[in-house]
């Protein structure tokens, strides 16, 4: 798979960071697979699951090593037979009801597991609108520089019916006590949370 640029895959780097030390992962709403096999160092079990057939097609249809797994299915009906080092969603929670995702996410990690988040949320206080703001000119120069190839360019679904900061910040802070969220350059926000 080519690897291309966008709002999303601008922070794999990330994610591969946060998840060097582990063994399972799993990609929720993982769209064509990019992250999935970008992930993948071939010693990583890394399942990758979407509700979208043509995008769980896409995504099957880029030869591996066998270490990676794709399967069109909801997180809500996804049933694992082992829990994983490591639960991430990148620009996919806003999809589904938040809180409930959270619970079954915390449910499948391992010991010390983590979960990882990329997502996406509309400002709700002047603070949140001001780094909104701020991001606006610099997120437009580095997207033009990188030749950005969006979601709907590139036939991977799209909804941007999101929560409220303020809202994301609650749910977060009842479902994952402790956990750190900040703001990222790109619209986005920035997650993670290890449970004890």
């Amino acid at each position: 798979m080519n690897m291309y640029w966008n709002h999303n895959s601008a922070y794999y780097p990330w994610v591969q960071k946060k998840t060097a030390s582990c063994r399972t992962i799993l990609d929720v709403g993982c769209g064509d697979g990019s992250l999935t096999l970008f992930l993948n160092d071939g010693i990583k079990r890394i399942v990758g699951i979407d509700t979208d057939n043509h995008c769980i097609e896409k995504a099957q249809s880029v030869p591996n090593d066998g270490f990676v797994r794709f399967t069109r299915c909801s997180f809500e009906d996804f049933m694992p037979d082992k829990a994983f080092d490591a639960i991430v969603f990148i620009a996919s929670i806003h999809h589904m009801d938040m809180a409930k995702a959270l619970q079954k996410a915390r449910s499948l990690l391992s010991p010390s597991g983590k979960i990882l988040i990329v997502g996406l949320a509309s400002p709700s206080v002047i603070t949140d609108w001001v780094l909104e703001a701020a991001r606006v000119i610099p997120s437009k120069v580095i997207s033009s520089f990188h030749h950005m190839k969006t979601s709907e360019e590139l036939g991977i679904k799209t909804d941007y019916n999101l929560l409220r900061m303020k809202d994301v910040r609650s749910i977060v802070k009842q479902e994952l006590p402790g956990a750190r969220i900040r703001y990222a350059l790109h619209y986005r926000y920035l997650l993670e949370w290890v449970s004890r």
